[in-house]
């Protein structure tokens, strides 16, 4: 019998160092293949056993159970990823295909041939060293891909070792908190969680900022319970500043929220401290809210607001599945949060505020998916909504079993929801950062859960319900129920009547702000005078605006706080602004529009009548074509190929322009290059055309004398005459009164003309061009065209002989 014990002794023995030997080969051959997997798993050995301390030994087992199954579930999920990716692999892959995986592990890889004197461009140094994406994880991976070398696989197994040292630490708060059973469950729900399974075992900062979270968070805790200054207290505020910094420039304002929500979670301890804290909280909240609304910081907050919706606006403007929040006028008018003009009122805020809050727990909803990839996730949305429904049950329950953790796990994702819910509008966006809260949560849903485990199978629910059913022995439970469900229902409802009904229109100002040449193009060739800068809220795209009584020419709209008016020929004086709905007026502001009584101006186009019947060419005569065209002079009918023409001087009215533009005649700007064809009336009721060639004013002229010695071949001069008369059908026609000798040579002769002259900023001018000592003239006739100089401007009254 002793032989035989020590044969089997000496067997096992042997067994376990073969066994001893076989795990070495295989954990140096896999420290070979990869040295960074195998430190992840030395690192877990050595931290795991902490989880285990103070369980009893069924915990132990159940703890085990969890861990173990996790961690192969996710090396099979890690697994499968390099299969799949087996196609891609070669010198040049990083370990993902696309998206935020790929550019950090090519920015760490590029990083480490940097340092290690790889072979280098410009785009790799612009790369590692861009200040976007710039952050701690970044600083991490680079370092490990420097030391272990391209580790794309490695590295996911470390962010699932990261991950569950997170999900551990919380667990161990939980169950010194609530007890054992929820705490595995929510550990449990944790660790198979789908999205946060993804999180895990991916390449990006997410598992990070959760360890740096929690432990910003478990370290505020644990160090607010120690019972006295001591090393306990040091080592966990140390954790915590540990955490706060190692998440400080993972995301953006991450220490702000963290921050918040620490001290969000401990007011509402202190709050629940007693019966009189509560009432004092509730008093402080007031005031608050009182403050928020008052004149002074009522605008602040909006414009705050405002700011996060132009966020919102700009992930629902990208590509994706997108939901909205703000009205439905605020998304006609696309642009980047930058570049909005996006404003909103007190009303559209707190609408704004509402939706958010809904949508962060309720996007998408199931009617709502739209893909087969979004169909899977609805298991998901399901138990999330499980867990909503059970987060109100377990509060209670754990104020009642530790109000500290109870209150800090929920107060500290408060902040980070509202800034996630009113700056998302992509469903898959949301979906993926409502990871950030769900690991602080799901400890309290788990709790709700036990919580109505447990009080199921207890005969009654609260002490103040007699066994007959009874509130305080006189009121029937079901009928209170039903009374206090009509009370809040009514009031929820009427709330949101108010705040959801749609908003009537109401002006807040009016400004005239700068006409542009794409309100003229909207213009269509009406007289446009001015335009209207309207704001207000409740403005609608179907709505039209009237000038006193007069129609405007267009209701351009913005968004529901913002359109544009135009208007056309409108009386003089000053008019209110009126916005229609159909035949019913909906918003009026009194005499908030101000038209002058000035003259419009006018101009003389100099040009031709073209495509001219021939009875109307001979039959046209100077003299008004109508209100705003008047025919100065014409010259003689010419036949053309296309009919007949006619030079003519047209006195024409310009556009009313406040903003002095430029001259336009029904929306035609004339000083353009080449000069426009204007459409005119005729006689009969018909239209003509007037070709312009040249623009004058139309005040009368200053009649002046000017001596141009002008210069030509001498066979040319001779051809000058007195009474030779500039070619223009205008008063301002320069005339030669005198003509003197001819210089030595007679390649020139000194002239003397009479001109009508235009006063300018720069001094005299005719027909457009400078008149005074060596300015260049040039005198057109029918016979000739000459070039000179001028020599003299005579003052009025004075004739050069």
């Amino acid at each position: 019998m002793g032989k035989k014990l020590i044969f089997y002794r000496r067997t096992v023995s042997i067994r376990w160092r073969l066994a001893a030997i076989a795990a070495g080969l295989g954990a140096a051959a896999l420290y070979t293949f990869s040295p960074l997997t195998i430190c992840a798993i030395a690192v877990a050995a050595a931290a795991l056993p902490a989880a285990f301390n103070g369980l009893r030994p069924g915990e132990r087992r159940w703890l085990t159970v969890v861990i173990v199954a996790a961690a192969m579930v996710r090396v099979a999920a890690i697994g499968a990823i390099f299969l799949r990716n087996v196609p891609m692999h070669d010198d040049q892959f990083v370990g993902a295909a696309s998206g935020d995986e790929a550019y950090v592990m090519s920015r760490a890889l590029r990083v480490r041939d940097i340092l290690r004197g790889g072979p280098a461009g410009k785009y790799d140094f612009f790369v590692a060293y861009d200040e976007y994406g710039r952050n701690s994880y970044v600083s991490l991976v680079s370092a490990l891909q420097v030391i272990f070398g391209p580790t794309p696989y490695a590295l996911r197994v470390v962010n699932a070792l990261v991950f569950t040292a997170a999900a551990l630490l919380l667990f161990r708060l939980a169950r010194d908190a609530f007890g054992p059973v929820p705490a595995l469950a929510g550990l449990a729900l944790l660790l198979f969680w789908p999205t946060l399974f993804a999180w895990s075992i991916s390449l990006l900062k997410e598992p990070l900022y959760l360890l740096g979270g929690t432990l910003a968070l478990v370290g505020a805790i644990r160090s607010a319970r120690a019972a006295a200054w001591g090393g306990e207290r040091v080592a966990w505020l140390l954790a915590a500043v540990a955490g706060a910094l190692l998440i400080a420039d993972l995301r953006p304002a991450a220490l702000p929220l963290a921050a918040a929500g620490i001290g969000g979670g401990l007011a509402a301890f202190a709050a629940l401290q007693s019966r009189r804290a509560f009432l004092v909280s509730i008093a402080a909240g007031a005031a608050t809210l009182a403050v928020l609304l008052s004149a002074r910081v009522e605008p602040r907050v909006v414009g705050a607001l405002t700011s996060a919706a132009k966020v919102h606006t700009g992930h629902v403007f990208t590509v994706g599945h997108s939901y909205k929040l703000l009205d439905d006028g605020f998304y006609l008018n696309p642009a980047t949060p930058a570049a909005s003009k996006l404003t909103l009122t007190r009303d559209e805020a707190a609408r704004f505020v509402v939706r958010a809050a809904a949508s962060f727990f309720l996007v998408p909803l199931p009617w709502q998916l739209q893909s087969m990839r979004e169909l899977a996730f609805m298991p998901e949305q399901l138990v999330w909504y499980a867990l909503i429904v059970l987060i109100p049950v377990g509060i209670a329950a754990g104020c009642r079993r530790d109000r500290l953790v109870a209150c800090m796990l929920v107060g500290y994702v408060v902040p980070t929801m509202a800034a996630l819910a009113l700056t998302n509008g992509n469903v898959g966006t949301l979906v993926r950062l409502r990871g950030l809260v769900i690991p602080y949560v799901v400890w309290i849903g788990a709790l709700g859960f036990c919580a109505v485990l447990g009080a199921a199978g207890r005969k009654p629910f609260m002490p103040l319900i007699d066994d007959n059913g009874r509130v305080f022995g006189r009121v029937n439970l079901f009928d209170a129920a039903i009374a206090a469900s009509v009370v809040v229902l009514a009031a929820v409802a009427f709330g949101t009547f108010l705040l959801f009904r749609p908003a009537a229109p109401r002006i807040t100002s009016v400004t005239r702000v700068p006409i542009t040449n794409e309100e003229r193009r909207v213009a269509g060739g009406s007289r446009l005078t001015a335009k209207l800068k309207v704001r207000g809220s409740g403005l609608r795209p179907m709505l039209r605006a009237s000038i006193g009584s007069m129609p405007a020419l267009g209701f351009v709209f913005e968004d529901p706080n913002s359109a544009d008016v135009l208007v056309g020929e409108v009386p003089a004086g000053a008019h209110d602004l009126v916005l229609y709905d159909g035949v019913q007026e909906v918003a009026r502001f009194p005499r908030s529009v101000t038209i002058e009584s000035a003259p419009p101006p006018h101009v003389v186009g100099i040009g031709t009548l073209v495509r001219l019947d021939k009875s109307v060419a001979t039959a046209l005569q100077p003299g008004a074509l109508a209100a705003d065209v008047d025919i100065r002079r014409l010259g003689t009918p010419r036949p053309a190929a296309d009919g007949w023409q006619r030079a003519a001087a047209v006195l024409l009215q310009c556009d009313p322009d406040p903003h002095d533009e430029g001259c336009a005649v029904g929306g035609v700007p004339l000083r353009t290059d080449p000069p426009p064809t204007l459409r005119l009336p005729s006689v009969g009721g018909s239209s003509m055309h007037l070709a312009i060639e040249e623009l004058l004013p139309a005040e009368p002229p200053a009649v002046r004398t000017a001596v141009v010695r002008l210069t030509s071949a001498p066979e040319l001069l001779n051809q000058i005459r007195e009474g030779d008369r500039d070619d223009v059908l205008d008063e301002r026609a320069a005339a030669v009164v005198h003509i003197g000798n001819r210089r030595a040579g007679g390649a020139d002769v000194d002239v003397t003309v009479r001109l009508g002259l235009d006063r300018s900023a720069e001094g005299w001018r005719y027909r457009g061009r400078v008149v005074k000592a060596g300015a260049r003239f040039v005198l057109t006739t029918e016979r000739y065209v000459m070039e000179g100089v001028v020599l003299k401007l005579n003052e009025a009254g004075e004739v050069t002989p």
